[in-house]
């Protein structure tokens, strides 16, 4: 019995010896792996090209495919108004602009819009009662047409992103803030005050062609759709100073007294634009 229990301990010592060899040698291996990916993504890391936002940091893409730094953009933009129900208002707009890093851009711009009143603005008018002698009204306010203008404009553009549409199919994007100014001129045509002294039916209304300093304030995105060609959508406003008259004598065209506020006219645009 005691040969035999000293045959299986050494059986079981030959079986168990292996094992434990084995047991060691397989973190060593794993670790050794880790550190071999460790050093093949720092070494990808490092032959990246990193780009930087105006912040210092880096962008969230850090594979720019589109480069923007040293090259002119021209554009050309269809605009449309989005918040005057008083005025039907759409145009063009071209620009051309630098860009002296890959997240700030700046140029000048020709606004031209062809402009009236709406079909809201026309059925108020149908709807004025006949004027008498006595009578008395405020002017309605926001009925400007802004129809032409020319502006310097700046963008801030700190990112640029990816969007995976498809497995196949990647769209990088640049998003960005603006900000400008400029002269435009601004037609104004009453919506509800007579040109014409008198009382009864108003035969027209009073008009009037200013040229009004303006800021301009919005955001937008650029769309790639390679190194040149690229779609660009914005939302901006235009900022002014306008007028409406108070307490104007219906039958009287020269009286009222003007108050003044801070006028907007959003738009939204949309066209392409060519990198050069």
């Amino acid at each position: 019995m005691q040969a035999h229990d000293l045959a299986v301990r050494a059986g079981a010592q030959q079986l168990l010896r292996p094992a434990g060899d084995h047991a060691m040698r397989r973190p060593t291996f794993v670790l050794a792996l880790l550190a071999a990916i460790c050093l093949l993504g720092a070494s990808g890391a490092r032959a990246q090209d990193i780009v930087y936002g105006p912040d210092g940091a880096p962008t969230v893409v850090q594979r720019k495919l589109h480069s923007m730094t040293g090259r002119w953009e021209a554009g050309a933009s269809f605009a449309i108004a989005l918040n005057n129900a008083l005025i039907d208002q759409f145009g063009g707009l071209v620009s051309l602009s630098y860009h002296p890093n890959e997240w700030l851009d700046f140029g000048a711009e020709a606004l031209l819009n062809r402009t009236g009143i709406s079909a809201l603005a026309r059925n108020v008018r149908a709807d004025l009662r006949p004027r008498t002698a006595g009578q008395t009204g405020d002017e309605f306010r926001n009925d400007n047409q802004l129809r032409l203008g020319g502006f310097a404009v700046a963008r801030v553009a700190p990112i640029y992103g990816k969007l995976n549409l498809a497995s196949e199919l990647r769209m990088h994007f640049q998003a960005f803030l603006l900000g400008g100014a400029g002269i435009a001129q601004v037609h104004r045509e009453s919506i509800n005050l007579c040109a014409d002294p008198g009382t009864g039916v108003c035969p027209s209304f009073q008009q009037s062609d200013a040229l009004a300093g303006m800021g301009i304030a919005g955001a937008g995105l650029r769309f790639y759709f390679n190194q040149r060609w690229s779609l660009v959508s914005e939302v901006r406003g235009y900022l002014f100073r306008s007028s409406y008259k108070r307490a104007n004598d219906l039958t009287q065209p020269s009286s009222g007294s003007p108050s003044h506020y801070l006028a907007a006219i959003a738009t939204f645009t949309g066209g392409m634009s060519f990198l050069f």
